[in-house]
């Protein structure tokens, strides 16, 4: 609570001397809140937030830092969940089928199960089951063409997500893979942007090896029970509408950090 609420001062360009014109809040006290060294209170919470003019998820995401971390299990329970139902398991099938790629993945997008099409776009996924961490690796850079826009795209959600389930064993799973790489925390100092969700409009867009293909593709994200600790994830293939030319883009400086 601390880090990110100096973050956001830090963001506004504000010192805690002129913050307190914002939202009243003394320097003593601000010191304190910033340090951790305080509970604080459901209404000075409220007023940092109207002082700040903060957007309503990053409002979303303060209250729940303030709040008691939600429950989440395990994922090798949360797996044996999905794998133990054969109805979910056989609609992975069907979609493959039809051509769609899906996968079962935890809110951490650790993926539960999923089908050949899904791991076609992720060279390598199957290594760590985590799309997070797959993410930061060298070979996402080169086949994800937007890469820079769905790294930073991914480290608001995981904010979020830690925030929300922050005691849970994939919180703890996260930070020890992420928090040594250099790109993932450029970007989570980068900005103090938060998101819950991804945009229906904004497609995916992938470099399929050994010729380079390049397809977009449309997802969706339902979930399979009542917590929303199960999605499903979809995605349908579309023409690609991604940016003019990408063959002539260089690839992205490849990570050097080991996760």
């Amino acid at each position: 609570m601390g880090t990110t609420l100096r973050s956001i001062r830090d963001s506004l360009g504000l010192t805690r001397l002129t913050a307190h014109n914002r939202h009243g809040v003394s320097y003593s006290y601000l010191y304190e809140i910033e340090a951790d060294k305080c509970t604080l209170k459901l209404e000075t919470l409220e007023a940092l937030i109207s002082g700040y003019k903060v957007d309503p998820l990053l409002a979303r995401h303060l209250r729940e830092l303030r709040s008691a971390p939600a429950v989440l299990m395990p994922r090798e329970r949360l797996r044996r969940r999905v794998t133990s139902n054969p109805d979910w398991m056989s609609h992975l099938d069907d979609l493959q089928e039809r051509g769609v790629l899906a996968a079962y993945l935890d809110p951490f997008w650790n993926v539960l199960a999923c089908n050949e099409l899904f791991l076609s776009v992720m060279p390598g996924l199957e290594k760590t089951c985590s799309i997070a961490e797959w993410l930061f690796s060298p070979i996402a850079q080169e086949a994800w063409v937007d890469w820079e826009k769905e790294a930073a795209w991914n480290v608001a959600y995981d904010k979020a997500i830690l925030g929300l389930y922050r005691e849970s064993q994939q919180a703890r799973d996260l930070v020890r893979h992420l928090g040594p790489n250099s790109e993932f925390r450029r970007m989570w100092a980068s900005s103090v942007d938060v998101n819950y969700g991804r945009d229906s409009d904004s497609l995916l867009h992938v470099r399929h090896p050994p010729n380079n293909e390049i397809v977009s593709y449309w997802l969706s994200f339902a979930p399979m029970v009542e917590d929303m600790t199960i999605l499903l994830a979809t995605a349908i293939p579309k023409p690609y509408a991604g940016p003019r030319n990408p063959s002539t883009f260089e690839s992205p400086t490849r990570a050097t950090d080991t996760l």
